[in-house]
């Protein structure tokens, strides 16, 4: 059996057939009921739950929260309740009795201190936790990749609108102010007519499974195919693709995966460590992608008849606050630099997504519709794998 072979899940369907991708999204921002307009009217902040207290809970969201204007941490859900969720409680005062553990994490529906949660958890458990807080009525954050297949994309779609609440995906680069730039000079036309684009974002995983000191931290998981959903495409093959759309107002037609592995030692049937692929778009623009474990490089270079436009710094162009410290980047223009603001990437889309709900029209800029139009893509490019490489059509 093909290792790249995702031909089992379902890729058609009829929304994508009939209008596309951003028809899909736009059918996602539909009002929703403002019952958390009611509850939290005033100057107060939502109540924030994190589900999953791992390393990214605690070095990236956590150390944001006193920086929010609109949100306060209320709750965890965790694991290990009377050890971590009690130094938790302790660090970041909220009461012992808003820390659950997944066994009882349905309790919530009953604790009007959370408003909403944030899902940071293992891929494989995305979908399983924004259903049950969907139903438990509170709103959904989840750490991307949304999920591992778009079938699981299309359930927690359906249940936060059954429950009418607000589902976003943390794609924080549609905040962060040097992308943003990018984003307002390319439309400017500083590239003149796009062309073509290269965006990566490869880190060394497997420099640190082959370092014994560090293997130790390294997250295990995401060696585990049936938990991670897939390799470095699926790690962080998401932010090339968001790239390429978000910097170019454009959504792909077709793509093509080249996927390889030279540490077969290391990395599993199922875990490819890098992953090439193409993305065409209708109008002919060309984005050339990249994720990969085997080295750290990241690019996000937009190209076209006038010249090009960078979101730069090697390895800080997709990266994001941690620790409560920004994360520094650049723009350049035709080799210039352009200085804007750096942020606490979390604090500001934790407060985007709290105004989105306080307004209750379902108007956010990352729904889960876009989490799905991605995941998608993710599986049209294992298809192509399996098919060594060949172009496959997204409609």
């Amino acid at each position: 059996m093909n290792p790249y072979d995702k031909s089992s899940q379902s890729l058609s369907r009829r929304q994508f057939a009939h209008g596309g991708m951003a028809s899909v999204i736009a059918v996602g921002a539909a009002p929703f009921m403002g019952k958390a307009m009611a509850q939290n009217s005033g100057e107060k902040k939502l109540g924030l739950a994190v589900v999953g207290l791992g390393g990214y809970a605690t070095h990236n969201i956590a150390p944001e929260l006193n920086s929010c204007n609109h949100v306060r941490l209320a709750g965890v859900v965790t694991g290990d309740p009377g050890g971590k969720g009690k130094e938790w409680a302790k660090k970041y005062q909220f009461e012992e009795d808003a820390i659950y553990a997944y066994a009882n994490f349905d309790e919530i529906a009953a604790d009007d201190r959370i408003d909403m949660v944030h899902i940071a958890l293992p891929n494989s458990m995305h979908a399983e936790y924004a259903i049950r807080a969907a139903k438990a009525g509170k709103h959904v954050m989840v750490e991307k990749p949304m999920a591992i297949s778009s079938e699981e994309c299309e359930a927690m779609i359906a249940a936060a609108k059954e429950a009418k609440v607000l589902l976003g995906v943390n794609y924080r680069l549609h905040w962060e102010p040097h992308h943003l730039k990018a984003i307002d000079l390319i439309k400017a036309g500083a590239c003149g007519d796009l062309a073509c684009g290269n965006y990566e974002f490869s880190w060394g995983y497997a420099a640190a499974l082959l370092a014994p000191v560090r293997a130790k931290k390294a997250k295990k998981w995401l060696l585990d195919p049936k938990m991670a959903g897939g390799g470095a495409l699926f790690d962080t093959g998401v932010y090339p693709i968001q790239a390429a759309c978000y910097l170019t107002g454009r959504e792909p037609i077709s793509v093509r995966g080249l996927p390889s592995t030279r540490h077969a030692d290391i990395f599993p049937t199922g875990i490819e460590e890098t992953m090439a692929y193409e993305l065409a778009f209708e109008d002919g623009f060309q984005a050339i992608c990249r994720a990969s474990y085997s080295h750290n490089f990241q690019q996000c270079l937009s190209l076209g008849t006038k010249g090009r436009v960078e979101v730069g710094d090697l390895t800080k162009t997709f990266t994001q606050s941690r620790g409560g410290k920004v994360s520094p980047k650049h723009v350049y223009r035709y080799g210039k630099d352009i200085v804007c603001e750096d942020t606490l990437q979390q604090a500001v889309l934790l407060d985007a997504f709290a105004m989105a709900i306080t307004k209750g029209d379902g108007a956010f800029k990352t729904p889960g519709e876009m989490g799905w139009r991605d995941i998608r893509i993710v599986e049209k490019i294992y298809e192509s794998a399996a098919i060594g490489g060949a172009s496959v059509a997204l409609r």
